[in-house]
């Protein structure tokens, strides 16, 4: 968390919103691309746009096209300069970029993903300008409730983050005094009645809710409630899987699913993946496996050098470190652990009242 906070809110803000995007086609074939898309059937996703025309629906085409190469290759911004620049090309289908009004999906999904591409690649500034174009139109959508679903995921967002940055870092209230007061109770409500609607969003809703009632509200119990209907709704998504394992874990529920899932990271054949299931599965053994505390201690420290040893990762260390000072109780990894937490939340020794 300590990374996020430094950066300027509204960079914050931007990325957070375009963490998956919506989507702004409300027809058939694209409501059935992205059902397939997370559920990574990543061959029947690519043969929906494979069906559109990338000359006379230049826009559309390469929208689905961004998005297919930002799911498949997660995280896109750690890939190769191959994938990459073949991303950044989708994103760049004009020269220009504006937003006539709020039924301008494409843009402003568009201005989303360039603002998150600009930022991942340093150049905050440029991200700034794509995210300010949202937040112009944003704006007007923040004391009424808005109609339209996406507008109000959007609107919903903002509310909570504007306020739980404020929290966790009261000098950015100096900075963001010209935006928008925002509310986290409306911005939970709002989100809570996105993912209980049938739109293009819901699912993005769901995404954000297991998310920010785990990590950042320290509320397993409501964030197991819609992590489990993520998986219920898209049972092959390996990102998802994080969610709903952590949730597990986090409310002491160990049943068989559990375990299922956390083969399934460990033998995937993505790195990315791989990480998360060895790390799960060394916190599994050592909260509920039956063998010997010397084992348990050696499943979780070869977890952390398995870990550093592909690209890292502070979350998932934060976890092991946790981990490792309950069985041992020496305090050096208690403060590695506070050193490198993204979450202050169960699952890194926080009780639930923490964060309320």
């Amino acid at each position: 968390m300590d990374y996020w906070v430094k950066k300027p809110f509204w960079i914050l803000l931007i990325i957070f919103m375009s963490h998956q995007g919506f989507s702004q086609f409300q027809n058939e074939k694209s409501i059935q691309f992205f059902n397939h898309l997370y559920n990574f059937e990543f061959i029947k996703a690519d043969s929906i746009i494979s069906t559109i025309d990338s000359a006379e629906q230049s826009s559309k085409y390469n929208f689905l096209k961004s998005h297919y190469l930002r799911w498949y290759y997660l995280p896109i911004h750690q890939q190769n300069e191959e994938v990459f620049s073949k991303y950044a090309h989708y994103l760049d289908v004009t020269t220009e970029l504006s937003i006539v009004d709020d039924k301008d999906y494409i843009s402003i999904n568009r201005a989303l993903l360039i603002a998150e591409y600009n930022y991942n690649q340093g150049n905050y500034y440029k991200a700034f300008q794509n995210g300010s174009l949202i937040y112009d139109l944003l704006k007007k959508n923040l004391e009424i409730e808005p109609e339209r679903a996406e507008l109000k995921f959007l609107a919903s967002l903002y509310h909570y983050y504007y306020q739980y940055y404020k929290e966790v870092n009261p000098a950015i209230g100096a900075m963001i005094w010209f935006f928008k007061e925002g509310e986290k109770e409306i911005g939970l409500k709002w989100l809570e009645e996105v993912a209980n609607q049938k739109s293009i969003v819901r699912t993005e809703a769901l995404i954000y809710l297991s998310h920010i009632y785990l990590r950042l509200e320290n509320n397993p119990e409501k964030a197991y409630q819609y992590a489990e209907k993520l998986h219920q709704l898209y049972p092959n998504n390996l990102k998802f899987y994080e969610l709903l394992i952590e949730c597990s874990l986090a409310n002491n529920i160990n049943n068989d699913l559990l375990d299922e899932l956390i083969h399934r990271l460990s033998n995937s054949n993505t790195i990315y993946f791989t990480k998360y299931g060895v790390c799960y599965n060394a916190v599994y053994l050592a909260k509920y496996g039956r063998e010997r505390h010397i084992e348990k201690i050696d499943h979780l420290e070869n977890a952390l050098t398995y870990i550093h040893n592909n690209g890292g990762g502070n979350h998932l260390s934060s976890l092991l470190y946790q981990n490792i000072y309950l069985l041992t109780g020496d305090s050096e990894f208690l403060k590695k652990k506070n050193k490198v937490e993204s979450y202050k939340y169960e699952l890194t020794g926080y009780p639930e009242d923490y964060n309320n």
